[in-house]
């Protein structure tokens, strides 16, 4: 299986605090049946976690994850939150962030908590323009998707593809996610599904996860959904 969400990098965001912990958010996903790990940090103001340092820390933990010979492939990302349309134009001209995986033809964006950013549409077009998948963070833990019913489906139109967390179809994140993210499977509105992980106790479940999706949209679905996030890796 392939994760395109987590914050296994150690000390840059609110995910893995050390090197030691990331070692063993390694080891529970190889034991959950995941090879492949997009790092996902946060870029936003509170962590801006910039490519170099993203590129930085993932060969560090590759040389550690060699050294211990746990056998995951790590590939580079961030996930980034759409504080407006000028911080995502200003930081895609400068290539301050990571694409998923190294083809760089997706990136992972997450809407604020506090609202949905009205210039969604107009981002999702200038990212789709230049060739650019964008990745939707988690929409069924946000409320505004839940309370408005055409805000999600008019983003997929668009070109947008979903990213439904692992952690909101088993009801970590309470019933309301829970409900909404299995509604979006059953409506064929989930295009990826990741753990969002950020340590040993929001720890990779992605088995979990798939297996919601199995029951929900069957084994073909689940097959077409799996090429779909080996694309992004692979290209």
């Amino acid at each position: 299986m392939i994760d395109i969400h987590c914050h296994i990098l150690h000390g840059v965001d609110d995910g893995a605090r050390d090197l030691e912990e990331s070692v063993a958010m390694a080891r529970i996903a190889y034991e959950d049946g995941i090879r492949d790990i997009i790092a996902t940090p946060h870029f936003h103001p509170v962590f801006l976690t910039t490519a170099d340092v993203v590129h930085r820390k993932l060969e560090e933990l590759e040389r550690e994850l060699e050294r211990q010979r746990i056998d995951v492939r790590l590939h580079p990302g961030n996930e980034v939150q759409i504080v407006s349309a000028e911080f995502v134009a200003a930081h895609t001209r400068s290539r301050s962030f990571a694409y998923l995986g190294r083809p760089g033809t997706h990136l992972l964006i997450e809407q604020r908590w506090s609202g949905y950013d009205p210039a969604t549409p107009e981002i999702v077009e200038r990212l789709l323009d230049a060739g650019v998948t964008p990745v939707l963070a988690h929409p069924e833990r946000h409320a505004f998707f839940r309370d408005d019913a055409e805000l999600l489906p008019k983003l997929v139109e668009l070109g947008v593809w979903t990213q439904v967390s692992a952690d909101s179809l088993v009801g970590n994140f309470g019933a309301e996610p829970q409900r909404y993210g299995r509604m979006l499977i059953q409506a064929g509105l989930v295009h990826t599904i990741a753990t969002d992980a950020h340590n040993v106790n929001r720890k990779p479940n992605l088995g979990a996860g798939m297996a919601v999706f199995e029951e929900l949209a069957g084994a073909e679905a689940r097959s077409e959904l799996e090429a779909r996030m080996r694309s992004i890796v692979a290209g």
